[in-house]
């Protein structure tokens, strides 16, 4: 006669037993809460997701692995658990490659300024108005680069959400620039006493910043994050160094204009100061003495 066959487990034993060993309910019950509290869009796939990379990371793997590391839904390359494990050496190993490519870039700045030193020259004053002009827009693209990071992470927003995030992003920098304007423009008018033609420049260029720096930081999160980098290390530093490359670059673009348009800007003119042939306004980069001790403009 064949042996008789060992009575198995009762039915459903192995499920329960997997689900005690692996701790399903604890982690099914985070997941439920985290979807609630970010509001996912998706909250099955975001539920999904999110268990499965909280059993990786508890597994010692990579949370989404099987898929390159994108969680599928584009989350944001990178692992929290790897980076709270890893060293200074390691953190700083990572990234100043970038910082050092995106140095390079910022000698832009360099050969801006000196493309428009003559420019400078003749209205000291603009020079005041550089860092405020891309700070604002390096903050503005700031805010915009780490809501849509956060809106990825969280599995709120896809890669092919790209094109309706990117215009959303653009116009709200272009109306959070503008409120600005009009806040800045009187009080350096008024209560700093900037000159009118100064503080025209300035008003007319928060807006191109602020619709650009946004349009350009949601656009790099996307295009990084569709290459397999990770957005957080890289698109900062980048957006930074692009944003003060370009604002510089449209501020003193627009001051050349209006400058040149403006219909009350004054003449070159020269002083006679102790025998030396002086500026005697800001629109004067040289003097020249001629005979008999009369200043010109050279």
């Amino acid at each position: 006669m064949p042996p008789t066959p060992k009575p198995g487990p009762p039915a459903g034993e192995g499920l329960r037993k997997y689900v005690r060993e692996h701790k399903v309910e604890p982690l099914l019950a985070e997941a439920l809460q985290k979807a609630a509290e970010l509001e996912a869009a998706n909250p099955i796939e975001f539920i999904g997701n999110f268990m499965l990379q909280k059993s990786a990371a508890q597994n010692g793997g990579k949370a989404g692995a099987a898929d390159g590391g994108h969680g599928g839904q584009g989350a944001p390359a990178g692992d929290d658990d790897n980076y709270v494990a890893q060293s200074a050496l390691s953190v700083a190993s990572t990234r100043t490659p970038w910082l050092l490519m995106f140095s390079v870039g910022l000698m832009m700045c360099a050969s801006v300024m000196h493309g428009f030193e003559a420019l400078l020259e003749r209205e000291l004053e603009l020079a005041f108005f550089v860092p405020l002009l891309i700070g604002s827009g390096g903050n503005s693209g700031g805010q915009c680069v780490s809501t849509v990071i956060r809106a990825l992470g969280s599995g709120a927003a896809k890669l092919s959400d790209a094109p309706r995030i990117i215009l959303k992003e653009a116009a709200a920098g272009l109306v959070q620039a503008v409120v600005l304007a009009c806040f800045l423009g009187p009080s350096l008018y008024m209560v700093l006493g900037t000159s009118l033609n100064v503080t025209v420049i300035v008003t007319l260029t928060l807006p191109c910043l602020g619709f650009g720096a946004n349009a350009l930081g949601a656009s790099l999160v996307f295009g990084v994050q569709q290459f397999g980098y990770d957005p957080a290390v890289i698109v900062g530093p980048l957006l930074t160094t692009t944003v003060d490359s370009l604002g510089l670059l449209t501020y003193l673009g627009i001051a050349s204009i209006y400058l040149r348009a403006s219909a009350d800007t004054p003449a070159p003119a020269c002083d006679m100061h102790w025998g030396t042939c002086i500026p005697a306004n800001a629109y004067t980069s040289e003097c020249k003495l001629a005979f008999p001790f009369r200043c010109s403009a050279a």
